[in-house]
């Protein structure tokens, strides 16, 4: 992934958590898709880059925080997380709030280590 365009982490780990920054849904060329469903498309496999540089997947992951710019992109966004994620799926909270210039959503994620796993 390449490195934050301002000053935090893309993911810290806390003991057998790891605490991933939000992901938006530009292409790692920066260009950013139109559409909720590209955008969140992408953002979501950002996330499963920094999560496999981690050493985890989705299947790790046990609470996400959504936040939309429209929060009417609310059904449209369960369709897409119901893709991504299988059951049991994360804890989840989703905000609609203003985001990056275009952006139409951003998905911060938190995982877990599982305790055979050895990743660190």
């Amino acid at each position: 992934m390449p490195r934050p365009p301002a000053p935090y982490s893309s993911a810290r780990r806390a003991g057998d958590l790891l605490f991933v920054s939000g992901r938006l849904g530009f292409h790692p060329d920066g260009t950013l898709p139109e559409g909720l469903d590209a955008q969140t498309r992408q953002a979501l496999a950002n996330l499963d880059a920094v999560l496999a540089e981690h050493g985890l997947s989705r299947d790790d992951v046990v609470k996400c925080q959504v936040f939309l710019a429209s929060i009417s992109d609310w059904s449209a966004l369960n369709a897409l997380y119901e893709e991504y994620f299988s059951q049991p799926y994360p804890a989840r909270s989703a905000f609609g709030v203003q985001l990056h210039p275009g952006a139409l959503v951003e998905i911060e994620a938190v995982a877990f280590y599982p305790p055979s796993s050895g990743a660190s």
